[in-house]
């Protein structure tokens, strides 16, 4: 991904034209100077073995895209002006959605009620068929329950009972959930991430071509003394970009957190290691600090290397850091902000994997069915004993064939 906008290579002049111009060459405008930079072709070259028709219609060409261009440019002012006006609103809704999950507020009937009379008008009565219509076998399974399972369903459950209880683990549960964030969080990092409170988004400076501000909100804890830490993502304020999507990253900016204590600071984990002396007597033991994977790392923005060669081998090539980064913050800010309630339900999961499956519709399902019927029946034939597998002979069972002739060993 490009940081910069291209710019146009060769200091020399145009050769010049066979042709005489019918349109004065005389605009030298910064509008039309960038216009010119934007062209990867040089059209005064391709032009010129153009007849006087021919140039007049790609002046005329030229100016329809300068007229899209302006009309585009409104439109995005206008959109931006909406967006800020809708702003407040949000705000207001996103607020409100906080005392909800801190238990600061009671959640009112008319807001139980808009959610019930929603779900009731987008069910769809399906009209089972003749096959649906044959009962099918439960099947048998184990559930497991881990110990952190079961506390975590008992402090929601306590939470539950209360009228303010709030809801415990929200944001954590939420973030786990999405696809993009959830690779982000180490087992360190839950234990942190639940003194997360809110995340919030803003404009810099109010203005959205500028770029945008995450910020995330934590209760007091005993991992760092920061009450919110924030990202910024600074884009290109480049008029000349049409589209929101075309929009250019500039510079990222993190924060620093003021971790409590070494032993407390999530990015790093201590080694210890022994050292004899050079004297061969008594040994010391040496502490050094190497960086870990944590999601908090997502607060120290990429750094360019000066020098390629400075560059660490071991870590991602700097744009290869720098995209992965933006892709988390659009994650956060385009996805888990507006929709937190359909992840930390699992709902947006599950409207992933319906998007996944639709291509192949319910005919695959009674395929399955189908599969699982034949495989269970070429089992039991199988089964069957046959003469010689006893003592090694042709009906000897063999092992199962190592994939690429080796053991897989655990590290």
């Amino acid at each position: 991904m490009s940081r910069n906008a291209p710019v146009r290579g060769g200091g020399g002049k145009y050769p010049p034209s066979k042709h005489i111009d019918p349109m004065a060459q005389e605009s030298d405008s910064d509008e039309e100077i960038d216009d010119e930079e934007e062209e990867e072709v040089d059209i005064l070259e391709v032009m010129q073995d153009m007849g006087l028709n021919q140039r007049r219609k790609i002046y005329a060409l030229k100016g329809l895209l300068k007229k899209y261009r302006d009309m585009r440019r409104l439109f995005k002012d206008e959109m931006h002006a909406l967006e800020l006006k809708f702003l407040v609103s949000d705000k207001e809704m996103f607020e409100a959605r906080r005392q909800v999950i801190a238990g600061e507020r009671e959640v009112t009937a008319e807001e139980v009620a808009a959610v019930q009379v929603a779900t009731t008008e987008s069910t769809v009565e399906d009209i089972p068929s003749d096959d649906e219509k044959e009962e099918k076998k439960p099947r048998k399974g184990v559930t497991i329950v881990t110990p952190a399972d079961e506390k975590a369903k008992t402090a929601l459950q306590l939470a539950g009972e209360s009228a303010t209880g709030g809801i415990p683990e929200f944001w954590l549960t939420a973030m786990k959930n999405n696809e993009v964030l959830e690779g982000m969080i180490t087992e360190r990092d839950e234990e942190a991430l639940k003194f997360l409170t809110d995340i919030t988004t803003e404009y810099i400076d109010n203005e959205p071509r500028k770029g945008f501000t995450l910020a995330f909100h934590f209760a007091k804890n005993e991992y760092f003394s920061n009450s919110t830490l924030s990202k910024k993502y600074f884009m290109l304020d480049d008029e000349t970009v049409i589209d929101d999507d075309e929009q250019t990253l500039d510079k990222v900016e993190g924060c620093e957190i003021d971790w409590t204590s070494v032993e407390k600071k999530l990015t790093i984990v201590i080694k210890t290691k022994k050292q004899r002396h050079k004297s061969g007597k008594g040994v010391r033991i040496v502490q050094r600090e190497e960086k870990c994977p944590s999601f908090f790392n997502f607060f120290t923005a990429p750094v360019e290397p000066e020098d390629e060669e400075e560059e660490d081998e071991e870590e991602l090539p700097y744009e290869d850091a720098l995209e992965m980064d933006y892709e988390a913050g659009l994650a956060v800010r385009q996805n888990l902000i507006p929709r937190a309630v359909h992840y930390y339900s699992g709902k947006a999961i599950e409207e992933i994997a319906a998007g996944l499956n639709f291509p192949f519709g319910e005919e695959d399902e009674e395929e399955e069915d189908e599969e699982e019927e034949e495989e269970s029946e070429e089992e039991e034939v199988v089964a069957k004993p046959i003469r010689g597998g006893a003592r090694g002979g042709r009906g000897a069972a063999q092992p199962p064939a190592k994939a690429g002739g080796k053991d897989c060993k655990q590290q």
